[in-house]
């Protein structure tokens, strides 16, 4: 089960253009393992081309009432619904999210835009208030200039989508840039822009890694970005603003522990171990990082979640039957395999319970890994596998649950 994916286009100063730079990377089809085209960048003439854009409709657009760009932002959100599902099929053929996932987080993709015009006709760009010294204060929201969103490949178009909502009702042009990963999805974005008749400078879409990134982030013209990715990246989206003083929001990794209480339904938590390593095929910040457990419960709990993910159906990320589909591409499949590795020199011991498919594909089942010290195990794998440590006391699962430098998410079941 395949889809063909179509070339990725470049959209810039309204103007649709393959990008000309062709990567020594591949787009695999993750199912399957298969390199499907080369991954492709935005050569420097055409990322001038979208700075120059972008910063020449940014006064334009920051003039624009708000309650004008409210309409502009639901008639986004009105074209995007339509385009949705065929966001979700590309999405799920080139991350390896299975399609009810996509589907599912698809609702983003124009939701977004939805709740970014609600929030512009209640007043957010303007308010008045009245100063200690009973003087009228007024205070005005304006737009900040041309707004870089760097995207994720775990779910690029409704994290694109979440960027350019609230970046359009602040009145800032966007630069989209999708992961090389996984484009094929976010085009839906751009297609919209141009199908309600956006100023053609509001809204570009690029392509290519860090050097295309590194170059629009050092430019003048690119007054703020939105990173969502690692903590490598953002380490360098970072040091990249600070050098011009320019806004970044940084959405980086997490490593979620779940504390399991004494008094805990073990049915109910295995259920939850599962669900948190499978989602995104684990491959989200909010995925399971550490189990921590009763001491006396942990082999039990152990045979609780291998008879869920025992029943799990690992297949076609295009397959509505599938509950967990492939990793993205080989080169993530081989560093998760190398981090098992890693625990299992460690001393730990790898559990995986499900069964995979045959043949070729980034196949990996859900893993928890015993037996590791708590200290090798505080930085994030980003996949479906995660370590679990027995606890004495709850105060020493406390402990345990806080000893990594992460502050993301943690669940309690209890």
């Amino acid at each position: 089960m395949t889809i063909e994916l179509p070339e990725p286009l470049d959209y810039i100063a309204g103007q649709w253009s393959t990008p000309s730079v062709e990567l020594a990377d591949w787009v695999e089809d993750p199912n399957t393992g298969a390199q499907v085209q080369h991954q492709r960048a935005t050569d420097d003439d055409q990322i001038e081309a979208a700075l120059t854009a972008a910063d020449g409709a940014a006064a334009a657009w920051a003039a624009t009432a708000p309650e004008a760009r409210a309409d502009l932002l639901d008639a986004l959100a009105a074209d995007l619904q339509g385009r949705a599902e065929e966001s979700a099929r590309l999405e799920s053929a080139t991350s390896g999210a299975v399609i009810g996932v996509t589907s599912m987080l698809g609702f983003i993709t124009h939701g977004a835009f939805s709740l970014a015009a609600q929030m512009l006709r209640t007043g957010m760009t303007s308010e008045t208030f009245t100063a200690d010294s009973g003087n009228p204060v007024e205070v005005h929201r304006l737009g900040w200039g041309p707004a870089l969103l760097l995207c994720p490949w775990n779910a690029p178009a409704p994290m694109a989508a979440h960027k350019m909502a609230s970046a359009l009702a602040a009145g800032c042009p966007v630069i989209i840039k999708p992961p090389e990963r996984a484009p094929h999805g976010s085009a839906v974005l751009a297609e919209a822009a141009d199908a309600v008749g956006l100023d053609p400078g509001v809204v570009q879409l690029v392509h290519g890694g860090p050097p295309v990134a590194q170059t629009m982030m050092h430019d003048d013209r690119v007054r703020a970005v939105s990173f969502t990715g690692g903590i490598g990246g953002g380490r360098a989206v970072a040091h990249a603003c600070a050098e011009g003083l320019k806004p970044a929001q940084l959405e980086l990794g997490g490593h979620s522990p779940m504390v399991v209480m004494p008094d805990a339904d073990l049915d109910e938590a295995a259920g939850g171990v599962a669900a948190l390593l499978t989602t995104l095929n684990g491959q989200w910040c909010r995925a399971l990082g550490r189990l921590l457990v009763p001491a006396e419960q942990h082999d039990e709990l152990l045979d609780k979640v291998s008879a869920v993910l025992g029943h799990l159906v690992v297949g076609n990320s295009l397959d509505p039957g599938s509950q967990m589909g492939p990793i993205v591409h080989s080169a993530h499949l081989a560093w998760l395999r190398s981090r098992i590795t890693e625990l299992e020199g460690l001393g730990g011991i790898a559990h995986a319970w499900s069964a995979l498919p045959e043949g070729d594909g980034n196949w990996l089942a859900p893993t928890l890994v015993t037996g590791v010290d708590p200290s090798h195990t505080e930085t994030e794998i980003f996949g479906p596998v995660a370590t679990v440590h027995a606890y004495d006391s709850v105060d020493h699962a406390l402990e345990l649950a806080n000893a990594t430098p992460y502050g993301l998410e943690a669940y309690v079941y209890g």
